[in-house]
């Protein structure tokens, strides 16, 4: 078995440098390669899932199947050093660097993260270091400070004083834990890093998320409690970012989010100068002035010089994510002189030049139907649907261009559709209150197929308004005999196919 690993990975290595030297994406990017085997695999599952946490640029998801004999492969283009989650029965991290070759086993019969960590056999690049984050993880989940939901759901029932000492005891004990750790372990200074990143920016986590999670315990009126002045200030005192510290890309990328949201905005918001664009708490600028506040407003709230860029880059990329390239246009000399750090910047201009061709030439699936329609009525728009699709059970998904919510489902809803693919199933998609191009753009983009329908405003609100839309994504069931069996947010595409399964077996 030894020789066999040892063989495997000689191979992976020479893959991945020819790779390297062929790769034409440009200088930095280079090759990262997964393989490995789970043993004792469920014939039920057939994929790994693998998410490269890319702090500023979003989550790169990746899915790579397994063989009959529990061997799978993937592999993918990485700027940085970063760690990266790979999901089978739970999930854990590996340290991944440009150019590695990396080799997992681990036993697939465990459901339990610890146990499934202490199963692990680990190879190739930075081997001995992802040994060690491995411990550090069995350690870090096996403890009571993670697993015991109760009293994490009672401290944020507290008031945020006392909260915020309930999260600093917490991190004194997470230290405490982590000395043990480095004197038995006695890792590399690499991962002691990443663990110390880890639980420094967990502390972050908790303190962004604990006003919404306090309001919902509560049962508080948002309008009538908040937290006291300066509660996000603490948002400086991780400060300054160092690139070293981006191996911990996961929970760097929350700590970029967070801080971007929770403080940088807020500060925003809070200005004088800035109230009269205010209207119940958000901003309601036109377009040009609302880019611009948020543009300068982030260089102004964020004088890290590391943590700007990821911060800008996170702002931009999330554009891009939609199909939008207007606002990356708008500020691309910006871009070039405050991203300086290349495995931000050129990433992120990687994925302009995609997003802008995709937007200038849509490629769009052959099976894809588009369609317009001409009613502004919303009941005229469903009973056209019925009627093209009648005898059939009819999935309905209502989104947007511009919602990350719609958008992150759709690779589930190809999955659905392919697993369904010779049943009497129509899968419809009505795009609302977006642009023709960017819907274009999008369906290109995920290369999307089932009957596409596009609605203008006034179809937009039209819809909404008649079938109580009140947020997207939103779907539809429909039997074969056009009655609405059920609709909400929560017949997510992955989740719903057994209800498809049963309304086809009632009807025949």
């Amino acid at each position: 078995m030894k020789l066999l690993n040892q063989i495997v990975l000689s191979f992976l290595v020479l893959v991945s440098v020819f790779n390297n030297i062929s790769a034409q994406e440009n200088d930095m990017a280079r090759q990262v390669t997964i393989a490995g085997k789970v043993r004792n695999h469920d014939i039920n599952l057939e994929l790994i899932k693998i998410t490269v946490n890319r702090p500023g640029l979003g989550p790169l998801q990746l899915e790579t199947t397994i063989d009959d004999e529990g061997k799978f492969s993937e592999s993918f283009m990485a700027y940085l050093p970063t760690d990266a989650w790979l999901f089978y029965k739970t999930n854990f991290l590996i340290l991944i660097h440009p150019g590695d070759s990396i080799y997992v086993e681990f036993d697939g019969s465990k459901n339990d993260r610890p146990e499934l960590l202490s199963s692990i056999k680990l190879g190739g690049s930075h081997s001995r270091d992802n040994e060690d984050a491995a411990a550090f993880q069995k350690i870090y989940y096996s403890n009571e400070l993670y697993s015991d939901w109760d009293s994490k759901q009672k401290a944020k029932m507290k008031d945020a004083e006392d909260y915020v000492i309930y999260l600093d005891s917490v991190k004194t004990l997470r230290e405490d834990e982590l000395k043990h750790f480095v004197s038995k372990y006695k890792p590399s200074g690499k991962v002691a890093l990443w663990a110390s990143t880890l639980i420094q920016m967990d502390y972050y986590y908790n303190l962004a998320y604990y006003p919404d999670e306090h309001i919902s315990l509560m049962n508080l009126n948002r309008s009538e409690w908040s937290v006291p002045d300066g509660y996000f200030d603490g948002f400086q005192n991780p400060l300054p970012l160092t690139e070293e510290m981006l191996i911990s890309g996961y929970s760097i990328s929350h700590f970029v989010n967070t801080y971007h949201y929770y403080y940088a905005r807020k500060k925003l918001m809070a200005a004088e100068e800035n109230k009269k664009f205010l209207i119940n708490g958000m901003f309601a600028a036109p377009t040009s002035i609302y880019d611009s506040l948020i543009v300068y407003g982030i260089m102004k709230y964020t004088p890290d010089d590391l943590l700007r860029q990821l911060v800008l880059t996170e702002l931009f990329s999330q554009s891009l994510d939609k199909s939008e390239i207007a606002l990356y246009e708008k500020y691309h000399e910006l871009v070039a002189s405050e991203i300086t750090n290349p495995g931000l910047r050129e990433p992120l201009e990687q994925k302009y030049r995609e997003i802008k061709k995709s937007v200038d030439n849509p490629k769009l699936s052959s099976d894809a139907m588009l369609m317009k329609v001409s009613s502004t009525s919303a009941g005229a728009i469903m009973d056209s649907i019925i009627s093209v699709n009648s005898g059939k059970v009819i999935y309905v998904d209502f989104w947007a261009t511009w919602c990350g919510p719609c958008l992150s489902e759709m690779p589930n809803s190809k999955r659905l559709m392919e697993q369904l693919d010779e049943k009497e199933v129509a899968f419809v998609y009505l795009c609302l209150d977006s642009k023709e191009d960017l819907w274009k753009a999008t369906l290109s983009k995920h290369q999307m197929t089932g009957q596409q329908y596009y609605l203008d405003k006034q179809q937009s609100d039209d819809i909404r308004a008649s079938l109580k839309i009140n947020g997207i994504p939103h779907y539809f069931l429909i039997d074969k005999d056009g009655i609405i069996i059920d609709n909400g947010s929560y017949l997510r595409p992955d989740v719903v196919e057994d209800k498809i399964q049963e309304l086809l077996n009632d009807q025949g």
